[in-house]
């Protein structure tokens, strides 16, 4: 009997050691499978996050040039204006020193002939004064002596006496008009030169203003060349995002696709999914084409929007098996579960993923916390759906 027990015990020992190689070989298996089914697309997010970094950066300094740019150019026209109402001070002032010189002239003129009016008048009265000074004593007398009456004398006394103030009044007028028109012309003389002096001052002004200009606009030729340089670069930095970008969705769906195939497989059966967020009932952005609120293009939008508070949980909409469950630029913190038969589904902006790839999940299932991570305007669901690796419009499966 210890004979048959010896051989009936070493085939027993032998099956088991089998059954456990086998165990081991088969998590092995499904450790290579999941490593190479997500190595590409953890390669491929991160390809797209450098991207998009290197498109942010671009985009960033491409917005840099273009502020200086217009600080610049508000700079110049600022300068302008104030060369334009320079200019229009030196035309003023120029006119007003043409005036005021033409003034002097006028002035002159006018002096000269003051001051040969009281010479000529002066010389007459001066000897019209020595005539009656030296023969004063007769001529006066022979003026007074040939009155016929007292009436006529007293005519007479009064005709000397008017002429002899006249002669002062006249006299007196003549200075006192050549005085005048004397100060009248330092007056403007003075004025003359303020203005010279203000001109000097408004033209060496207007010299600076010039040079600033200058400088202003050889500043801004340099920049909008770097503008054209950054412009050129912002633009090959967007293609080779949105090519990365192209590239991790199509990963994405040949991982959808490929894991149909595989024994993670779910056996989706048919029948409406549940409501992803059920803490939002709204529906921000619907499928299909949009005018995309960040990148401001026309583009396919791939899913529904559905607005929920921050932290609010996010739903399995049907029993399936976790494919991806990771970081990306765009999605931000996003999950995609496989529910068989050809149909996937895709949950993104998450504040906070609660499964692993490879995990089984069940339908009404907290996966993850509503967020604003990726390319989001705010706190919401982006939920999608496949099948077999064609976006449909999650409306149709929806409850």
């Amino acid at each position: 009997m210890s004979k048959e027990k010896k051989a009936g015990g070493r085939p027993k020992k032998k099956y088991e050691k089998k059954r456990i190689v086998a165990g081991i070989c088969a998590i092995a298996v499904a450790v290579v499978f999941l490593f190479s089914c997500l190595y590409p697309v953890i390669s491929r997010a991160s390809a797209v996050d450098d991207a998009k970094a290197a498109r942010d950066k671009a985009k960033q300094e491409l917005d840099d040039i273009k502020n200086k740019k217009t600080n610049l150019v508000k700079a110049y026209a600022d300068f302008d204006s104030q060369l334009t109402a320079v200019e229009d001070e030196v035309a003023a002032i120029t006119a007003d020193i043409k005036n005021t010189k033409e003034e002097i002239e006028r002035k002159a003129i006018e002096l000269e002939e003051a001051e040969a009016n009281t010479a000529a008048y002066e010389e007459e009265f001066k000897t019209r004064a020595r005539i009656m000074y030296e023969n004063g004593s007769t001529s006066y007398l022979e003026v007074l002596f040939g009155a016929e009456s007292f009436s006529d004398l007293l005519e007479r006394m009064e005709v000397v006496g008017s002429i002899l103030d006249y002669d002062r009044e006249v006299l007196d007028k003549y200075v006192e008009s050549q005085k005048i028109i004397k100060n009248a012309k330092e007056e403007q003389e003075q004025l003359l030169e303020r203005q010279n002096s203000q001109q000097r001052s408004l033209e060496l002004k207007q010299e600076q203003l010039e040079i600033t200009l200058e400088k202003q606009q050889v500043l801004i030729d340099e920049l909008s060349d770097d503008e054209d340089l950054a412009a050129k670069a912002y633009a090959a930095a967007e293609k080779k995002y949105e090519e990365e970008e192209r590239k991790a969705q199509e990963e994405i769906r040949r991982k959808q696709l490929e894991s149909q195939k595989s024994a993670l497989a779910s056996n989706y059966t048919g029948g409406k999914f549940c409501w992803p967020a059920p803490s939002g009932v709204r529906i921000t952005s619907p499928f299909g084409y949009r005018y995309h609120p960040i990148s401001h293009t026309y583009s396919l939008h791939r899913g529904i929007d559905i607005s929920t508070a921050y932290g609010t949980n996010i739903l399995a909409t049907e029993d399936g098996v976790v494919i991806i469950a990771q970081y990306n630029s765009s999605y931000g913190r996003y999950i995609s579960i496989n529910h068989g038969n050809g149909y996937t589904t895709l949950y993104a902006h998450n504040s906070q993923l609660l499964v692993s790839p490879g995990q089984t999940v069940k339908r009404g299932q907290v996966i993850a916390k509503a967020g604003s991570t990726g390319n989001s305007t705010g706190p919401h669901c982006h939920f999608e759906v496949s099948y077999n690796g064609n976006l449909q419009n999650p409306l149709n499966y929806l409850n």
